[in-house]
């Protein structure tokens, strides 16, 4: 599993130790605003919850699930430019699903995001914010996409440096989704994307998420 955020404290040992790795030990992980493997949060934790929040966190919530191991990613918020090229290196990485908790209002900062998306072949699993607010990219309405929003008040967790965060109901969906996805994946590994999404959209959540079908899509700028 992938997640794209601003970074982790990967020397929690914790988050350290479900880190995917290749056959020579090294993190099958980028970071794309240095350019090395070491996908390191500079921000401590404080990005606001449209940048993807404590991304450390979100994690560990995400590692609740048996047997999930994680490619971290860290993106520029500011330059969605990096999320297409974060999404072209999962895809040459072991991972079935990818996790994006971040979102926006300008369609046009997210066009990079829709051309990647359109030739990612794995699911792309989004946090959407409150309802009836249209954003991007849930606007966009992908096969390959599908959004989350939160059905609960949130969740606590492990996040930067160790200190206990209490992640928004939408990064709390986000994780709840992306434990759903890999559940489904360990009992049927042979899953396909569409079936996969299909899969998760007909599950409906499990009063921690709901999944987006398509419905708030209509309320984004064309």
């Amino acid at each position: 599993m992938a997640l794209l955020t601003t970074g982790i404290d990967y020397r929690l040992p914790a988050l350290a130790g479900r880190l995917a790795r290749d056959g020579e030990g090294e993190l099958i992980g980028w970071d794309l605003v240095d350019g090395d493997r070491q996908p390191f949060d500079a921000a401590m934790g404080t990005a606001p919850p449209e940048r993807g929040g404590d991304g450390t966190a979100l994690a560990m919530l995400l590692l609740a699930a048996g047997g999930v191991r994680l490619v971290p990613v860290r993106v520029d918020p500011g330059a969605p430019v990096s999320f297409a090229r974060a999404l072209a290196f999962v895809a040459r990485t072991p991972a079935r699903i990818a996790l994006m908790p971040m979102w926006g209002r300008e369609r046009q900062d997210w066009e990079p995001v829709r051309q990647a998306a359109e030739r990612f072949a794995h699911v792309l699993v989004i946090a959407a914010p409150e309802a009836g607010e249209a954003a991007y990219p849930d606007a966009l309405s992908l096969d390959s996409l599908l959004a989350v929003e939160g059905a609960g008040s949130g969740a606590e967790a492990a996040g930067f440096g160790g200190r206990t965060q209490r992640l928004a109901g939408a990064h709390a969906a986000l994780a709840a989704a992306g434990r759903a996805a890999a559940a489904l994946l360990a009992r049927e590994p042979g899953l396909d994307t569409g079936a996969l999404k299909r899969r998760l959209v007909q599950a409906g959540g499990d009063g921690e998420w709901r999944p987006l079908a398509g419905e708030r899509t209509k309320g984004g700028r064309p």
